[in-house]
């Protein structure tokens, strides 16, 4: 996303629907494989985590639904199978492949309520995809 773009977005009178701003840094993850700290306000709640990227979080989660798996072939299908999800989220998705992507990704997540209560376990690698218009702010480093 150009600077020019940039700033028309923000000069408008009425607030978009999505964060150019955050939309960017979700670009830069889906493309460049980035990763950065972020807490998110949704609904009230706080989301806390690390933002990564499309494909990341479709291996992450296609590693995650192969564990429940007896067999290595069957739990390598589903790998395969969240993997190419990923690629054609990151490349096709209309959504995902330009400068306004509609989800964000993340790991390592924990949710407070707006009182600061741990709403979630202390899990390593709990995954979250939202929806950007759905998000009212954010600040970037963990609760």
């Amino acid at each position: 996303m150009a600077i020019d773009e940039m700033k028309s977005y923000a000069a408008g009178d009425n607030a978009p629907v999505k964060d150019w701003f955050l939309q960017y840094m979700v670009n830069l993850a889906n493309q460049n494989q980035f990763q950065q700290d972020i807490t998110l306000t949704v609904s009230g709640l706080l989301i806390s985590g690390t933002l990564i990227g499309v494909r990341t979080y479709f291996d992450a989660l296609g590693d995650y639904f192969a564990s429940s798996f007896d067999s290595n072939a069957g739990s390598e299908q589903v790998r395969v199978t969240f993997h190419e999800i990923g690629e054609q989220c990151a490349c096709i998705s209309p959504s995902e492949k330009t400068e306004s992507p509609s989800y964000i990704h993340m790991m390592n997540v924990r949710i407070f309520s707006a009182e600061g209560k741990a709403q979630s376990e202390n899990r390593a690698g709990l995954l979250w995809r939202g929806r950007i218009s759905e998000i009212q702010g954010f600040s970037l480093g963990l609760i």
